[in-house]
């Protein structure tokens, strides 16, 4: 018999859960938890500034719910964003990421809790989730479809734990901009749901920047790579002169975070010189997909796998078939996947649906003309911002190797390495990875085995530096800072509390570099200067 007082309901769940929070607790429990109540407490203030509830915490996450999905979806983007400014500015110890997942269902109230298949749908859904980032239900899609602005990835049906039918899900990108409509009706399989156009205002962003304390602004710049020749030179000889010290007062100029790589906004035509990735000596099979017939399309992976079909009954099964293949490729190729090794369709005939911009790069020439003088063998140990499981990586892996290759580094110290037939080639691809999964540029450590960057002796790393970081320069100032980062030389940028940098290159040493770069900023009206940067580093006092 039914229980005569049971409420049911329509509403949106949020669940939310710590990345690895137990390893955080097994290394320091004390640190763990009062960090994550920290974070968590962020999180419960933009929830209820989406007019949202939390209905329960669970130990190293939170249950919320809201009554509009829209709201729910713009409180998950609006909560990861401030996780990843708050990762920004943190030391390593102090770095927590999250996976969210919104569903919208059928709960039953137990008090002020709630139960029901939607809360366990929206836990399955932050399982399946990407760590910093979000999915979402069919259900909570059709809600949001036509509101929003950014970039979702279909992922298609998944079968999860204790879940009797399989849930439609969705992977959302955070960013500016739309992404390219579709351009082919349902019936030819070109689902718009594979690219979803949705809108995101500015209240995120005015939210976010509240809460980092006012002097974090937001900007987004493209850097799209320009397409590199394989070459038998190891590295560019483009030369690029010394900027000694800017020659008049800047504009204000604030140190601000750069999201993770959005949507891109204009339709492409296919070119298979513009396919990320993916290495030279593969671009051949690339070429012969433009002349091929249709149905046809081409997904790839990150690493630079992909699969491609041809010739097929409808675009529906040439999408199904191109993922496939590329799966079987990255299940064969890839010992140990990790969260960003999905496949994404790129492809459709010859129009490029894929919803990202092409990878965020360093200026170019990507690295600097001349190498270190003396020159600085690679030590895998000393490689700073990166875990003690990196270096081990880099010295079984990247020092044995035989092939031309490139070590670099990203925000939020991330490595990567993969070799490559020319060295250009693995600086290249390198870089467009990482700076596909980071969201930003990423900075070249090393080549072969050696380094190319001077790294702070008396001030420790604790990031590495990219234009985006700062807003508001002059011409002057954004052109020493491209130099800035592909110097070879000691190089310094001091920051007052009233936004005034001094940037400074071309020095004998790290002292002189630094002392410059104070004294330019104070000369210029700052107040209270610090330096923030030596060489390509972001930096705090030892």
């Amino acid at each position: 018999m039914a229980e005569p007082n049971l409420v049911r309901r329509l509403t949106t769940i949020m669940d939310i859960d710590v990345v690895g929070f137990s390893t955080m607790s097994a290394r320091d429990e004390e640190h763990a938890l009062g960090l994550l109540g920290s974070r968590l407490q962020t999180a419960q203030r933009l929830i209820g500034d989406r007019r949202g509830r939390v209905f329960k915490l669970t130990g190293d996450g939170l249950l919320a719910e809201f009554a509009s999905p829209v709201e729910a979806v713009r409180a998950a983007l609006e909560i990861q964003e401030a996780m990843r400014s708050a990762n920004g500015r943190a030391e390593p110890n102090d770095q927590l990421m999250l996976r969210i997942g919104v569903n919208l269902g059928d709960v039953v109230e137990s008090g002020s809790d709630l139960l029901g298949d939607a809360v366990n749908v929206a836990a399955r859904l932050e399982a399946i989730a990407d760590p910093d980032g979000v999915c979402v239900s069919a259900a909570v899609y059709e809600q949001i479809e036509g509101k929003l602005a950014l970039a979702v990835e279909d992922i298609g049906e998944q079968h999860v734990k204790n879940i009797p039918r399989a849930i439609h899900a969705y992977r959302l990108a955070t960013g500016e901009g739309r992404p390219k409509a579709s351009s082919a009706s349902r019936s030819t399989s070109l689902s718009q749901r594979s690219r979803l156009p949705i809108a995101i205002g500015t209240i995120a962003v005015v939210s976010i920047l509240a809460l980092a304390g006012g002097w974090l602004l937001h900007k987004r710049t493209d850097a799209g790579p320009p397409p590199l020749a394989a070459a038998a030179t190891p590295l560019p000889a483009t030369a690029v002169a010394s900027q000694p010290s800017l020659p008049r007062p800047p504009a204000t100029a604030t140190l601000a975070p750069v999201p993770n790589a959005g949507p891109a906004s204009v339709a492409r035509i296919y070119s298979a010189e513009d396919v990320p990735f993916v290495p030279d000596w593969r671009r051949r099979r690339l070429e012969e997909y433009a002349q091929a017939e249709d149905a046809k399309a081409l997904a790839i992976n990150v690493r630079g796998w992909f699969g491609m079909t041809t010739r097929r009954i409808d675009f529906a099964t040439a999408r199904r078939e191109a993922l496939q293949e590329c799966k079987a490729a990255v299940e064969r190729e890839v010992r140990i996947p990790r969260e960003f090794d999905h496949c994404m369709i790129y492809a459709v005939g010859n129009d490029v649906v894929w919803s990202f911009r092409p990878p965020v790069m360093p200026p170019p020439p990507y690295v600097p003309a001349a190498k270190l003088s003396p020159p600085v063998k690679l030590d895998p140990a000393t490689v700073p911002l990166v875990a003690a499981a990196a270096h081990d990586n880099i010295a079984e892996h990247y020092m044995k190797s035989t092939r031309p290759r490139a070590l670099v580094l990203g925000r939020g110290h991330f490595e990567w390495s993969s070799p490559s037939d020319t060295a250009t080639d693995a600086i290249r691809r390198n870089l467009q990875i990482c700076g596909h999964i980071r969201g930003r540029p990423c900075l070249v450590y090393a080549v072969e085995d050696q380094v190319i960057v001077r790294v702070p002796r008396t001030h420790r790393a604790v990031d590495i530096v990219t234009p985006q970081d700062f807003i508001h320069l002059d011409s002057a100032q954004r052109a020493a800072i491209e130099h800035y980062l592909i110097a070879d030389d000691w190089r310094a940028i001091a920051m007052a509390s009233n936004g005034h940098i001094g940037i400074v290159s071309a020095r004998a040493s790290e002292a002189a570099a630094v002392a410059d770069a104070l004294a330019e900023c104070a000369r210029l009206g700052g107040i209270q200067c610090k330096v923030i940067s030596v060489g390509p580093f972001l930096v705090a006092p030892q």
